[in-house]
Order: structure tokens, then C-alpha cells, then sequence
């Protein structure tokens, strides 16, 4: 009964547009007065508590790293190596678009940031040279977000820091189910380009591609110094983002040239407002978890699900169709938050490894990334398109479907995920 009032409450507030943290706090405070035996301070307690871990430290220094390589040069030269390798294919724009995503997931960890730092430079590109704009925005968007599945990852950091799972062992998980999902938007992208005739981009040279490319290597190594700093031993992932924060502001300021000190206090001034944004939102999730905790509420849905059937195969079909359903109406980190505790004890009973579950979770969610009602990579994709919604929706369904398959293909084929993190860290 109190899970259905906090969700009534959640989506009551949701369809007045309340922000996310908000409506999540809330629905806290009117699930602990609806108990009646709870102190209203619990909740504030609880929101303190949640945040309370030195692991989540590293969310704001990813997100520090993302703004000194977004402001730093970075993107146009990720375009560009993009644009030496896939260019000259039929929709080449496309194919960089999804490319210089995967790229860019190495260093950011963010969805969003992918969306709003490329997008901005390619949707205008690509109207330009006739692609439609809904395929433009869809292509974008949902490229984006392989930024939360290829390390570094936020969303793996919050998991991490909530069932205690290895966060380098997440990372490494991260990686063939991110590949996996830009070759699948590439086909789907590929398909698309030849049936509507979009054009490509003329073949750079050899040598011109090669100069390309050795200027793109320093901005690329970013992600071979946080896991191999991580899989080496060398430090913590906290540390690794810290490191990384540090490595992206020398590049930027003297490597490219582009970082202005000037421009420091601004940055580290959005970073301060995102940071907030996360950091309420996670405390807000962790006093809902609490709550849900105390009364037995992940008991509660693990016997209804398994009472529905106690096939593993069937089990792990129903669980991603729940994520996917919350994807839809919740952001990544809070669904993470209240939805581990639910769901993490029925995987492990299944015989799913933490890790595993943990990737098949974050990858499920970011597919909620560029769904309406509340996908962030959607609205940040239409706002630089300047167009409705409505209009992109119907352009978003063959992507959907790709990046379903492949989370069947990474959920039922564990060695997907497993593999690499078992050869590095045993």
C-alpha cells in the first residue's frame, strides 16, 4: 500500500512538471506520515546518510572532466576523428554522430553532456546537408546514451556505491554492451541513410586522416588512464576521477589551447548547479530506498514476481520490462537508487552476478534517457533542434528497437558483460 501512495504521489507531481529530486522528496515525507510510527526528521537523516559515501565524490569530478573537455576543444576534434573513420559512408554524418558519442562516453560518463556538446554541432549539420531533422534528433539522442555505459560511467558509480559492487568491475562491464549498442544504432542508421539517399562525406587523404588522428590520441587515453589506473591498482575510482578531472584540464588549457582561466569560475559554477541537481536527487532516492526498506516493500514486490513464475529466463523478461516502464517517468540515478535494493536480491538469487545485473540495470535505464515523458537526451535534442516532441517520436522507434535487442543480448548472454572484467580483475 505505501508504494502505490508514493508513486500516485511521484506521478501526481510529475505531471505538474515538479522537478525530478523534488517529487521524490515529497513522496518520501507522505509515505513516512502516511506510517504514522516514523519521525518526520528520519527522512532528513536518511537524505544525509545516502550521501555520506566517498565514492560519490567522484560525480562531480566526472562531471568537472566533461566540462574542462567539452569547453577544451575536445568535441570538434572527437568530430573529426569520427569523420576520418565512418565520413565517407552513405549518411556519413550519421555514422559520426554515433562514433564521436562512443568516444565521447569515455570521457564524461554523462548522457546529457554528450547530447547538448554534440548535438549542438551536428543536428545543425546535418539539416544542413539534408538529413531530415526528426532522424537528425533521434540519432543524437539516443546515441548519447552510450555516455552512461561505456566508462566512465555516473550511473555505475551511484549502483556501486549502493549494492557495493566493484565500480572498476562495472566500468569494464560497461564496454562491449556500449560497443554493441553504437553498432546497432550504425545499422539502424546505415539502413535509414541508403532507403532516404543521405549524402556522405568526400575521403579525407591518408595523410590528413593521420594527423587527425595522432592529435585525437590524447584526448581519447583519457579512459586508458581511469580504468588502467583503477585495474592496475594504482587508485580508487573516486581517485580516477579526480585524475581525469586533472589530465582533461591540462589538455584543454595546453595541449588545445582553448581552456581559459577566465573561463574557470563560470565552469566550476555549472558544475556546482549540476552537482546540487544529482546530489538531491540521489539524497532524495536513498531516503526513499530507506523507507521502502523498512517496510518490507522489496520483500513485498520479490514474492509477487516470483510468484508469477520462477523461470529464471522469464524472471530477467519481466525485471527489464519494469526498468524499461520506470525508465520512461524516473532519471537514471534515482531509479538506480530506489530500484537496486528492490530488484538486486531476486538477480542474486537467480545466480546473476552483481556486476552483470548492475550493467543490464544501467543499460535498461539509459534507454529511458530519450523517452518521453521525462527523457533528459530528448528534450536537450529537441531544444537545439527547436522542435516539438510529437514531431521526433515516430523517428525514435527503429533505434528503440535496436538498443532492445541488445539488452536481451548483453541480459541473457552474460559473457557479454562478464568477460572482460574476469580477464582484468579476477
Amino acid at each position: 500500500m505505501i508504494a502505490a501512495i508514493v508513486f500516485l504521489i511521484m506521478i501526481g507531481l510529475m505531471v505538474f512538471n515538479v522537478p525530478i529530486a523534488i517529487c521524490t522528496g515529497i513522496a518520501t515525507i507522505g509515505g513516512i506520515i502516511y506510517t504514522q510510527n516514523i519521525p518526520i526528521m528520519i527522512f532528513v537523516q536518511r537524505m544525509f546518510t545516502g550521501m555520506d559515501t566517498f565514492t560519490l565524490i567522484a560525480v562531480p569530478l566526472f562531471i568537472l572532466c566533461g566540462r574542462f573537455m567539452a569547453l577544451g576543444g575536445i568535441t570538434d576534434d572527437l568530430i573529426a576523428v569520427s569523420r576520418v573513420f565512418v565520413g565517407y559512408f552513405k549518411g556519413g554524418l550519421a555514422y559520426i554522430n554515433i562514433v564521436a558519442s562512443m568516444l565521447f562516453a569515455g570521457i564524461t560518463g554523462s548522457a546529457a553532456s554528450d547530447t547538448s556538446s554534440i548535438g549542438a554541432i551536428l543536428i545543425p549539420a546535418m539539416e544542413d546537408r539534408g538529413f531530415d531533422k526528426d532522424f537528425s534528433v533521434a540519432v543524437t539522442a539516443t546515441s548519447s546514451t552510450i555516455g552512461v555505459m561505456i566508462p566512465p560511467s555516473i550511473p555505475m558509480v551511484v549502483y556501486g556505491a549502493v549494492s557495493g559492487a566493484s565500480i572498476g568491475k562495472l566500468f569494464l562491464g560497461g564496454i562491449i554492451p556500449g560497443i554493441l549498442t553504437g553498432i546497432a544504432l550504425m545499422v539502424v542508421a546505415g539502413i535509414i541513410s541508403h532507403k532516404r539517399n543521405y549524402p556522405s562525406d568526400a575521403f579525407l587523404g591518408v595523410k590528413k586522416s593521420v594527423i587527425i588522428s595522432i592529435r585525437g590520441i590524447p584526448a581519447m587515453l583519457t579512459v586508458v588512464i581511469i580504468l588502467g589506473g583503477i585495474v592496475g591498482g594504482i587508485f580508487t575510482p573516486t581517485e580516477a576521477a579526480g585524475i581525469a578531472a586533472l589530465y582533461s584540464f591540462l589538455l584543454g588549457k595546453y595541449y588545445y589551447k582553448e581552456l581559459k582561466f577566465k573561463d574557470i569560475p563560470k565552469m566550476l559554477a555549472e558544475v556546482a548547479l549540476t552537482t546540487g541537481q544529482v546530489a538531491l536527487m540521489i539524497a532524495t532516492a536513498s531516503s526513499l530506498a530507506w523507507l521502502f526498506a523498512q517496510q518490507g516493500v522489496p520483500a513485498m514486490i520479490g514474492s509477487f514476481i516470483t510468484g508469477i513464475t520462477t523461470n529464471k529466463f522469464m524472471l530477467l523478461l519481466i525485471i527489464n520490462a519494469l526498468l524499461l516502464f520506470v525508465g520512461t517517468w524516473l532519471d537514471l540515478s534515482p531509479a538506480v537508487i530506489i530500484f537496486t535494493p528492490i530488484l538486486l536480491p531476486i538477480a542474486v538469487s537467480l545466480g546473476i552476478d552483481p556486476v552483470h545485473f548492475g550493467v543490464i540495470m544501467v543499460v535498461n535505464l539509459a534507454i529511458g534517457l530519450f523517452t518521453p515523458p521525462v527523457g533528459v537526451c530528448l528534450f536537450v535534442a529537441c531544444g537545439i533542434a527547436k522542435c516539438s516532441i510529437s514531431y521526433v517520436v515516430k523517428a525514435f522507434i527503429p533505434f528503440f528497437i535496436a538498443m532492445v535487442g541488445v539488452l536481451l543480448l548483453i541480459t541473457y548472454l552474460p559473457g557479454l558483460v562478464m568477460t572482460i572484467p574476469n580477464l582484468l580483475m579476477p
